[in-house]
C-alpha cells in the first residue's frame, strides 16, 4: 500500500479515540498555557539595582529569541505528552489485538510496521507546524522575520525521537501502565543516574552526553549566552553542539525505527 493509504487508515483508527483526543488538546492547551504564562511574568519581572529598575526578561520572546526559547518550553510538552502519546497508541494496539487483525485482512507486517512509522511522522510533523504556529503569532505580536529553520527541525526531530522512544517502550512491555512508568523512569530517573554514576566513578568523558534521552534534550536548550556556557561547564561536560546533537538524534531515530520493524516482524502480535 502507498504511504498515504497507510496514513489513512491510522487516521481512522485513531482519530475517534477518546484518549488520543484529550492527549493532543492538552498538548496544545499547555504549549499555549506555558508560553502565555511565560511571556506574562517575563515582561512585568523587575529588578532594582542602585535605584535603577530593569527589566531583564522584557525582550526574552522578540525574534530571534523566541524561536529556541519556545523550542525548549515545548519539549517539556514533547517528553511528557508525545512520548506517553506513543506509549498509549502501541499498548492500546495489543489490547484490541489490531495489529494482529490488520495481518489477518490482508497487511504484510513489515507493512504494518511502516504505517506506524508514517503515522509517527505525520505527528510529528504536526507538533512542529503547531510551534511555528505559535513563534510566528509571537513575531506577529512583538515583531520579527523568517522562522529559524535550524530550530524547527530540532523542535521536529526532538518530537518525532520521544513519539518513536514511547512507541518502542510501549511495543516491548506492551501494557500501558508499565509502559509509561518504564519510560518516564527512563527520562527522568535512570539515564541521568547512570551517566552520573560513570562519570564520577569510571571516566569523565564526553561521550556520556550522546545517550539517547539527553542527545533528544539537547536539540531544543535554554538559550543562554555561550560566554556563561564556557563559566560553568568544563571540556568533558560541553554541551552538544546543534550538528552533534542532530546527527546523533537521527541516528538514535533511524534505531528506534529499525528496532520497532524487527520487533512487528519477528513477534507475536
Amino acid at each position: 500500500m502507498k504511504p498515504q493509504d497507510l496514513l489513512r487508515l491510522e487516521w481512522k483508527r485513531f482519530s475517534p479515540n477518546p484518549t488520543f483526543r484529550v492527549i493532543c488538546s492538552l498538548y496544545a492547551a499547555s504549549f499555549v498555557l506555558v508560553i502565555y504564562l511565560a511571556r506574562s511574568s517575563g515582561r512585568n519581572m523587575t529588578f532594582s539595582v542602585n535605584h535603577t529598575t530593569t527589566h531583564p526578561l522584557a525582550g526574552i520572546f522578540v525574534y530571534p529569541q523566541n524561536w529556541p526559547l519556545l523550542a525548549c518550553i515545548g519539549s517539556w510538552m514533547n517528553i511528557f505528552l508525545l512520548g506517553f502519546l506513543g506509549v498509549f497508541m502501541i499498548t492500546m494496539e495489543f489490547s484490541n489485538r489490531t495489529l494482529r487483525q490488520s495481518v489477518i485482512f490482508g497487511l504484510t507486517r513489515l507493512e504494518v510496521a511502516v504505517s506506524k512509522l508514517v503515522w509517527l511522522f505525520a505527528l510529528a510533523l504536526a507538533a512542529t507546524g503547531f510551534y511555528v504556529l505559535l513563534a510566528a503569532g509571537g513575531e506577529a505580536l512583538d515583531g520579527g522575520g523568517l522562522p529559524i529553520m535550524g530550530c524547527v527541525l530540532s523542535f521536529f526531530l526532538q518530537a518525532l525521537g520521544y513519539l518513536c522512544f514511547g512507541t518502542l517502550a510501549g511495543l516491548v512491555v506492551r501494557q500501558t501502565a508499565l509502559a509509561a512508568m518504564a519510560y518516564l523512569s527512563y527520562v527522568f530517573i535512570l539515564e541521568t543516574v547512570c551517566r552520573w554514576i560513570f562519570y564520577f566513578g569510571v571516566a569523565k568523558t564526553r561521550m556520556l552526553l550522546f545517550l539517547p534521552n539527553h542527545v533528544l534534550g539537547a536539540l531544543t536548550p535554554l538559550p543562554v549566552p555561550e560566554s556563561v556556557n564556557h563559566l560553568v561547564q568544563s571540556a568533558s561536560t560541553r554541551p552538544l553542539t546543534p550538528v552533534e546533537a542532530a546527527s546523533a538524534g537521527i541516528v538514535y531515530i533511524g534505531m528506534f525505527a529499525i528496532l520497532f520493524c524487527r520487533v512487528i516482524i519477528r513477534s507475536d502480535l
